[in-house]
């Protein structure tokens, strides 16, 4: 089979199924001010990791990305100034990505746009 042969679309489904329920919980946490940084940040490696395996490579770098703020989080106890709601908004624009790339429509403005926001800082 063909390394760049276009993601199976029953799998993109399922993984926009996923990513929405995944980033629901990271923005719930975020929006109540849990200090439980490990759960959050194991949904971001959990959707990178999954973004990375039906190639869709930029929702898999802001899941990563998300992913090492909330490491961070998880060390220190706290997030950086700022980062709860650049978070959210990522994972936001993750879901709304997924969604799009499910349904093979070109990806969203607001993930370039919370990629250069967490790249930034």
């Amino acid at each position: 089979m063909n390394e760049q042969a276009a993601p199976d679309s029953d799998l993109l489904k399922s993984f926009a199924e996923e990513a929405k329920r995944r980033c629901d919980v990271i923005a719930a946490g975020l929006a109540t001010e849990t200090e439980d940084f490990e759960t959050l940040r194991a949904e971001a490696h959990a959707l990178r990791g999954t973004a990375g395996a039906v190639g869709l490579r930029r929702l898999a770098e802001l899941a990563g990305l998300m992913e090492s703020d909330l490491a961070e989080a998880k060390d220190t106890g706290i997030l950086r100034g700022g980062r709860s709601h650049q978070i959210a908004d990522a994972a936001k624009a993750l879901s709304d990505g997924a969604a799009a790339a499910a349904e093979g429509k070109e990806e969203p403005p607001d993930v370039g746009r919370s990629l250069a926001q967490l790249f930034s800082a």
